[in-house]
């Protein structure tokens, strides 16, 4: 990897850091109930969640949406990149999840706008002036990613390490964890991320699919908790 490279996946990284986003639980909420309901009391019950949650939900939600931002925006197709925005806004079925979701978009766009001139995101924001509601993290994410120059696979993977690490970081105070286990789950799913962004770069727009529904009843759920582990 040459330091000019190297310097983008910092930057990539950088982006994610939970130190900057102040809370991002938007991944987490579904695991909470898992945890509540001891499915997930162990560092093996952990790492299943981690590759399954990366494997089969990111691959064919998330990853779609970005891999088809940086299409459109390539071809310069403003309106297609709105109406993705759309999509995503209305395939998140769980109240719990959107609010989250446009939380952390919100606070990434205001974040990112205060640090540095971005044209694309001004005209994002001048977007959602109107249209609220599809301020999702990931789209922030991907129309930042491709404006700063960065290629489409690092893009894509470096959100799915975000994805995991955030799960992890949650494990660790929830069930807990050690966090020598907590490192282990980690790493171990680092192969998990690998082949779940070298499946991404083959999806197209046609791909999207909803296989989480246990996830997305356990989000329901989480909603009417009383006292909430994760909170946003």
């Amino acid at each position: 990897m040459s330091t000019k490279d190297s310097k983008k996946l910092l930057h990539l990284l950088h982006t994610h850091h939970s130190s900057f986003l102040k809370s991002q639980v938007a991944h987490a909420i579904g695991m909470e109930m898992y945890i509540r309901s001891k499915q997930i009391n162990s560092k093996e019950d952990l790492a299943s969640f981690c590759n399954s949650y990366i494997g089969n939900y990111l691959v064919y939600n998330d990853t779609i949406i970005i891999k088809e931002i940086f299409l459109q925006l390539r071809k310069n197709d403003w309106e297609q990149v709105v109406y993705l925005a759309e999509i995503y806004n209305a395939r998140k079925n769980v109240l719990e999840l959107k609010k989250t979701s446009r939380q952390a978009g919100n606070r990434l766009l205001d974040r990112l706008l205060t640090i540095q001139s971005s044209p694309l995101l001004e005209k994002w924001q001048k977007e959602i002036k109107e249209k609220d509601l599809l301020n999702h993290y990931v789209i922030v994410y991907s129309i930042y990613a491709y404006e700063q120059g960065f290629d489409l696979y690092s893009t894509i993977e470096t959100y799915l390490y975000f994805s995991l690490s955030n799960l992890v970081q949650h494990a660790v105070r929830a069930i807990p964890v050690a966090p020598k286990d907590a490192e282990k789950v980690t790493l171990e799913a680092l192969d998990e991320v690998d082949q779940a962004t070298e499946m991404a770069m083959t999806l197209s727009f046609k791909d999207m699919k909803n296989n989480a529904i246990g996830l997305e009843i356990s989000a329901m759920q989480h909603k009417y908790l009383l006292s909430k582990l994760f909170i946003s």
